[in-house]
């Protein structure tokens, strides 16, 4: 079998721990770093041995079309360096049964603390202060960018999945009272509330929930109609049909501060405490090495014909 690995980040983070699993598995490895069309890489469809295709989904910009890969041979598995998996066109995929496999809770620990990280930030009017450059005027400056206090408030996580229960465990180590409104998930260490009641009461919410069409129509006008004035949304679920409300919120004092994922170089374009920064919030040496290991995972259990983490 080979595994066409199309990751421009390969080389910097696979170790010889790495490489020795796959060489143990006797799969074939073809790292192709420089980015161009995949039917540039002339082997990927040529002969007639099984292969998988594995990508960085910046590899391809996000979107893999099915004429991309429709006339790979013996294609035996498509698999994302990522958690997400919407950018793939499955169409192809489903009628040849070829599984989709993602990677999973490889940046929980990371998304957690920078969650953690805007909250704090935004409490304390950070984003203001740095659009204005960090200014003091003792008799003015202290009035207006006084901050809140975290420790004592309550801490709103909405979906207590990994990333939901990592929040969770870190607001209640920071001493906040800890409410959650889930799907499905169940934890009896918090608190468990109602969604409306969730965003009546709570200081700082956080959504948290896996994003879908259904998922993200949750933050209607109304529903955010009920959320306090002194409260603050982080948002590392990117709640675009709500992003405009919630912006607008802040800019009319209804709304402490919101921090959410943002294009790069926009910070000071918003008005008002807004934590505008791009998508970082994985970034750090273990998740990054994390998804490399448990794409590695994928490519091992598919040489034994096993998709533990197919998703189509």
């Amino acid at each position: 079998m080979k595994a066409f690995i199309f990751d421009p980040l390969w080389p910097k983070l696979v170790d010889e721990k790495l490489e020795r699993q796959l060489d143990e598995s006797v799969v074939d490895i073809i790292v192709i770093t420089d980015i161009k069309s995949l039917s540039e890489t002339l082997e990927l469809f040529e002969g007639e041995e099984e292969r998988l295709l594995c990508l960085n989904p910046d590899y391809v910009e996000w979107k893999l079309k099915s004429d991309d890969y429709k006339d790979i041979p013996n294609l035996k598995g498509i698999f994302t360096v990522s958690t997400s998996f919407e950018w793939i066109e499955s169409d192809v995929a489903r009628e040849r049964n070829i599984p989709i496999c993602n990677i999973r809770n490889f940046s929980t620990q990371a998304v957690a603390e920078w969650a953690i990280m805007m909250m704090l930030n935004l409490a304390r009017q950070t984003p203001r202060l740095a659009k204005d450059n960090f200014p003091l005027d003792y008799d003015a400056d202290f009035m207006k960018y006084r901050g809140t206090q975290i420790k004592g408030k309550t801490a709103g996580v909405i979906g207590l999945g990994h990333n939901g229960a990592a929040i969770a465990k870190r607001c209640a180590g920071l001493g906040m009272n800890v409410v959650y409104w889930s799907r499905s998930s169940r934890n009896e260490a918090y608190e468990y509330v109602e969604l409306e009641e969730l965003m009546k009461t709570a200081d700082v919410i956080f959504p948290a929930f896996a994003k879908n069409d259904e998922s993200n129509a949750l933050f209607t006008e109304g529903l955010l109609a009920n959320v306090k004035s002194s409260a603050i949304i982080v948002d590392i679920v990117e709640l675009d049909e709500a992003r405009a409300t919630i912006l607008d919120m802040v800019k009319a004092s209804k709304l402490l501060g919101y921090g959410f994922e943002a294009k790069p170089a926009t910070f000071n374009e918003y008005e008002g405490n807004v934590w505008a920064a791009p998508a970082y919030g994985w970034v750090t040496f273990e998740s990054m090495y994390n998804s490399e290991m448990k794409l590695v995972e994928n490519i091992v259990n598919a040489v034994k014909n096993d998709f533990p983490n197919r998703v189509n």
